[in-house]
Order: structure tokens, then sequence, then C-alpha cells
């Protein structure tokens, strides 16, 4: 059976599960350490564990053995949970990532990569009581062999000196990716398999045979020194649906008979039977088969304290056996495997390819409002008001598909700081929130680098070292944030720090020293601290390993403006800085509205839209690129003068625009109404173009160009500081509140 899908969750799991085993290290809020916590840890290196051998991933399986022998202490509460073991574990985590990088890629271990875990084993041995854990993984050469060797603590009156499993697979074992032959693999690792013997129940007639599902099930004789929960490991994933019965060597016959009162209450096989199969491969001999065979039939009873593993009973499916105790519990179990399926996995690419399919659907529709307007037919009209009524469902649905929690991108942060802070000799805590805020996508990449840089610079430049807090009245401990926040149709993340803030006259002395910034000029607060973002610019007296060369932030702009967004700073000497960044909240189709400038059709995003007046000529400022609006006057950008077009002699319009706390007004020739666009890239050639975002095909099949308002928004304040500059008049437009 091919596995390649299993492999493809297995790795997927497996990742998620490093990433819940650093966040439980590191979060002592959300994870105290408590008991709870540790069974956690330990839970989650054992299944990576235990899921690696069901692949034949040897060496990922030895090393999350070593990892789980310590952990397992941790939880029984031999060692303490400090500073050192996290950091140790943090690194055998990081260490089990690569090994799945590694297994994913299917090259073979390289001898740098055995060398790797060699130091990380030293390190995991003082926390071990049995020192001998050298030969748990390869170092060298990758001779040795890792086994724990155990063996039954009492031992019954069994005959058999191997493990005897009993397994009773689950009708959709194939359905569910599982092949029960990687499982004889597998366990032919663990030692030598003495007996294997196929078990079919009945099968239905050739016209309902299902190929996909599995009628059959294994008597595994196993001679092997591992113990009874590795060997159990084996089956972790399957024993929810599958019965598996795992008896020690010479076992009691009290277990035997356990086990086939099992069989017989949940695949209705007979005891009789199952008792003289395992006679028949000497597991019993003659007397003790007669002695089971002759006792009286009595209820259920427990498994004695004897057996390593206990018997893992789980409803079985058996649709030729009639039995009304396993009718009824057929719908119990069914019931929560499907309250247990709360999310599917879907392949990026399939999502992306929805997308643009309902992109193109949103397309079409618009096309077939504009024909159905020009033929004025009443019915058809209804009828397609309807349809694109469900069409703009569907739209908002598939877009949800595409919004992820930031969470994920915040997830990376608490391990870097922890480690810089380290570094730095600084104490500093990281308070994050709004992690459940909800992102397109497409975002969440290309958001990590610039984070990475504003958090890394709140760190080394920001935060003071705790001597210096201590006299400055604050506490030693500083303190970062990370928050995400819905607002006005976009997303807020924010920065904040409680450090020593930005001093504005250093930023502008680094700045003329440069030569980034001309002699005489006059800038806003906001405008010098923007001065952090040119080329090359940084006031670290040092270059270190973390910053101090000029890089960096001005990628941070590069990267935030490439989703179209703004980034605005607030600083306060001795009190800290913030970094708010906005970003709209999708990237693919948006609810826009068409404006025409000298015949070309325009897009504007409408939930950036507050209203639409005609331009006011007669409260035109004098010589300024400012309206008054009932009282207010507000900077604006006419798209005739940006664009070079003459000026216009039909009445104009002003559509009243807002990102942020900002407001400007934007000049256009007519108004057409409202429009779903399906944003495009322009292209790498046009990537540099100030104030247009993207492109959209129209309903008429024409293109239209959709107009980035933030950009214009600055680009309407930056027009009217500089000409109050220039005019000497002291008084500077501020952000217009809306």
């Amino acid at each position: 059976m091919n596995l390649s899908r299993a492999r493809t969750i297995f790795f997927a799991e497996s990742r998620e599960l490093c990433d819940a085993l650093e966040s439980a290290l590191l979060d002592r809020d959300l994870y105290p350490a408590t008991r709870d916590t540790f069974d956690l840890l330990f839970r989650t290196a054992h299944t990576i564990k235990g899921t690696a051998g069901v692949f034949g991933f040897d060496t990922l399986v030895r090393f999350a053995h070593v990892m789980e022998n310590v952990l397992e202490r941790l939880r029984a509460g031999q060692i303490p949970l400090e500073y050192e073991l996290i950091t140790l574990l943090l690194q055998c985590n990081d260490h089990l990532r690569k090994l799945l990088d590694i297994g994913e890629s299917e090259v073979a271990l390289a001898p740098d990569d055995l060398a790797e875990a060699a130091p990380l084993l030293d390190q995991l041995r003082h926390y071990q009581e049995n020192e001998e854990i050298a030969a748990e993984l390869p170092v060298k050469n990758g001779s040795a062999q890792a086994q724990s060797v155990a063996t039954a603590t009492q031992q019954g009156s069994g005959t058999s000196s191997y493990w005897q499993l009993t397994l009773r697979f689950h009708p959709d074992t194939f359905r569910m990716g599982f092949d029960p032959l990687s499982f004889i693999s597998y366990l032919s690792r663990l030692g030598t398999l003495r007996h294997v013997e196929t078990v079919w129940r009945a099968w239905p007639t050739l016209a309902d045979l299902d190929p996909t599902e599995c009628f059959f099930g294994l008597e595994i004789a196993l001679e092997s020194d591992a113990d009874g929960e590795r060997i159990g490991d084996t089956f972790e994933f399957i024993s929810d649906d599958s019965l598996i019965g795992i008896l020690p060597p010479h076992a009691a016959l009290t277990d035997y008979r356990i086990l086939a009162q099992q069989l017989k209450e949940k695949t209705g096989e007979s005891m009789d039977v199952q008792i003289r199969r395992w006679q028949s491969r000497n597991a019993l001999t003659e007397a003790e088969a007669v002695l089971l065979l002759s006792a009286p039939q009595e209820p259920m009873i427990e498994p004695t304290a004897t057996m390593q593993v206990p018997i893992l009973p789980s409803p079985i499916r058996n649709d030729s056996h009639p039995d009304d105790k396993l009718k009824a519990a057929l719908p119990s179990a069914s019931h929560r495997r499907h309250s247990e399926s709360q999310y599917v996995r879907i392949e990026a690419d399939k999502l992306d390819r929805l997308i643009n399919r309902v992109g193109e659907l949103v397309i079409a529709a618009s096309g077939t409002s504009t024909l159905v307007q020009q033929r004025q037919d009443a019915e058809l009209m209804e009828s397609v008001e309807i349809i694109n009524s469900l069409v703009e469902s569907i739209r908002d649905d598939a877009l949800t598909l595409r919004m992820v929690p930031i969470g994920e991108t915040f997830g990376c942060f608490p391990r870097m700081v922890r480690e810089t802070a380290h570094q730095l000799g600084k104490t500093i805590r990281l308070d994050i929130q709004g992690a459940e805020t909800e992102i397109d996508k497409s975002m969440v990449e290309m958001l990590a680098d610039p984070l990475m840089h504003i958090v890394r610079n709140a760190l080394d430049h920001g935060i003071e070292l705790p001597e210096c807090r201590r006299l400055a009245g604050k506490p030693e401990e500083g303190m970062v944030m990370l928050s995400a926040y819905h607002d006005a149709g976009a997303v807020v993340i924010e920065i904040r720090d409680d450090g020593k803030g930005i001093n504005r006259e250093k930023v502008l002395a680094k700045a003329m020293q440069h030569g980034l910034l001309q002699e005489g000029r006059v800038l806003t607060d906001q405008e010098t601290l923007q001065l952090i973002f040119l080329p090359g610019f940084s006031t670290a007296e040092a270059v270190s390993d973390l910053s101090g060369r000029g890089v960096g932030m001005d990628v941070v702009k590069r990267s935030i403006e490439a989703l179209r967004g703004v980034i605005d700073i607030n600083s306060s000497v001795g009190t800290g800085t913030v970094f708010r960044l906005r970003l709209p909240l999708t990237l693919a189709i948006i609810d826009g509205f068409r404006v025409e400038v000298d015949g070309a059709t325009l897009v504007m995003p409408l939930d950036m839209m507050y209203e639409c007046v005609e331009m006011p000529v007669e409260s035109m400022h004098q010589n300024a690129k400012q309206i008054n609006v009932r009282g207010e006057w507000l900077p604006f950008v006419s798209l005739r003068d940006m664009f070079g077009l003459p000026i216009a002699t039909a009445p104009e319009y002003v559509v009243i625009v807002y990102f942020g706390n900002s407001r400007a007004g934007i000049v256009v020739d007519r108004l057409l109404g409202e429009v779903q666009a399906v944003i495009k890239p322009l292209g790498e050639i046009f990537k540099s173009l100030r104030g247009i975002s993207g492109s959209t095909i129209l309903g008429n099949g024409h293109p239209a160009l959709v107009l980035d308002i933030p950009q214009l928004i600055e680009h309407a304040l930056r027009t009217e500081r500089r000409r109050l500059q220039i005019s000497g008049n002291p008084v500077i437009p501020a952000v217009v509140e809306h």
C-alpha cells in the first residue's frame, strides 16, 4: 500500500508537536511547572517517537527515546525543570526538527548530522539514572543498535517465552492510511518474528465487496527484549479503533482467558477457536488449553497485575456477526470519531486554486450583471441578483479559508526573546496578546522577518541593562509586548517595549552625519522617527552580532509596503517605543468602488472610503492642496495632477478616504459605483510604482488599476507639509482624526 500520504501527514503533525513542545517549555503562564505540563512534554516526545517507528526512522526513534527518558524522570519529580534543562530540551527539539527535515528529504544522514547528537546525549546523561545511553544513537558510524532491555516483572504460568500479539484491525484501517505490513516491519526491528498468522473474518458477497476494507487480523509471536510499552507504541495510532492484545512471555493463564473473552465480546470470534490457535503454535500446552476450555464461562474480568501492557479493547465493526452489543456500540464510536474530526488538512496549492476559481467566478458574475443591466430584463435581473448574492457569500467563505491565526507568526518569538536576552545579559519578559487574530495566510511568511527585525531592535537598543533600569527607577525586568487586533477593515500589529525610547536629536544628528538628510530641512516628530527606516541608518555605537550595520529596518519598511501596509512609530524618551503596523485583511478579493479619471476606470477599496462630495471650488484654500469640508480643512491629492493630465473642464468629485487615524481627499472626475475586485499583481517591473497596489478585471472585460489608499494619503499629507515649510507657515497639518 502507498504510504506517501501518511508520511506527509506524519511530518506535518510531528512539526506541530515540536512547536507544541517548544511552547510548553517556554510559556510558564500557559504551561506552569506542574505534573500536567510535564505529562504533556512526555506525551509529545513519546508520540513523535512512536509514529517515527512506524515509518522506519530509526535514528529519530532512538534520539526521541533518550529525550523521553529524561522527560519521564521530570514528570516523576526526580529532576527539576531548571533553566539549563529547558535550554537542553530546546536544543534537542531543534535536533528533532532537523532529523524530520532529513527524513522528509529522503537523504542519508551525514556524519556531521550524527555527530551533532553527541554533545546533546552527553548532557542528557547527567539527567538520567542509567548513564549507559551512548549506544542509544549512532554517533560516528551508525552501527550501534538501540534497545531498551526489559522483561516481565512477574512470570505467569503460560508456556510461551515469546510476546503474544493478537491484532484485529478496524475495517477502515486502509482508508485511514495505515498498512498492517508496516507494523510487522517495525516489530521485526524489535526482535525476531517467530510466528505470523493471518486471521480472516467473514467476507461479503463479491457484489458487496469493498477492496478498501480491511478483512483480516494477525496473530504474532515475537521474540524480543523490548518492554511492553515499546511494543505497544507500535500500534498507538490505531489502538482507538482496532483491538490490540499484547501478552508478555509466560503470561498468566488468566490473561489468555481475558483476551479470548474480549475477542468474543468485540468481534464474535469463538473462544475455543482462539485458545486452540494459541495451542497450535505452542503458546499454551495441551493441559493449559484444556484447563481454559473446561473453565466455566464467566463475565468479563479485569486483567491481572502481572500484565506488562493492558489489553486495549475498542469497538470493532463486524458486519457479518449479528451481535446486539456490537451494533449498539457502533453509533457512539462513529459519533466520537466525528466529533474529534474538527479540522481537515488541505494542501496550500488546492486552497490557492480554489481562491483563483472564486476570483474568476466574481469577475464572470460582474460581467453577467453588466449585460443584464443593458437589457433591462426584470426577471433576469432578479435572478442575477440572487446569483450575485450567493457568489458574494461564496467569496466571503472562501476568503475565510485563507485566514489563519497570527499566533502562528508570533510563536517563534518566545524562544528568540529568551535566548537573545540571555546573550545580552538582560532580563526581558515577552507578552503576547491577540494571537487568535486572523490574517491572510499569504501575509504570514512575509511578516516573519519584519517582525523579527523590530523585536530584535527592541531587545538590543530599546530595553536597558538591569542596572540601568534600576537607576532609572524601573523594574530590572524589561517588557516587550506583541499584540494584534482588527480595526476598520485592517489588521493592526503592535510591537511595544518599556525601554529608553528613541532619541530624536540623536536620530537627526546621525542622519545629517551620513548624508541622509538635507541641511535645514524641518521634520515633524513622525518624519524624524521614520528616518530609522532609511537604508544604512543606525544609531548603534558599535556593530554586534545582533545589529549596528544599518541594515534591516529599511527591509522592514519595504516588506510592509509590499503588503499594502504602513508603519507608524510612537516613542517617548525614557518610557518606551511602539511600532504600529497596519495591514489589509486580505490581498485577494476586495469590495471596491469604481471612479473615473480622464476616461480611465480606477478602483478604491470600499472599506477605506468615508464619503463622496462634490469638489467645493469656492472653499479651496488659496494656493493650497486643502479643501474645506463642512468647516474642516483636509489635504487632498488630484489624480489628474499625479498622472500629468490636463485640468478638468467638468465638475469634479472628492472621495474622502481614511487609513488608521489619517484622512485625506482624492479628486476624481466621476463616481461609477461599487464593484467586487479580484486583485492581480502588476508584475516585477511595476513593483516600485507609487499609489497603485494592483490591477483587476472589470465585468466588461476591461482592466482597471487599484489605488493604494495609504500611500495616497501619505503623499497628500507630505505634499502639504512641504508647501507650508517652503512658505514659512509654522502651522503644519496634524493627523486628522475621523
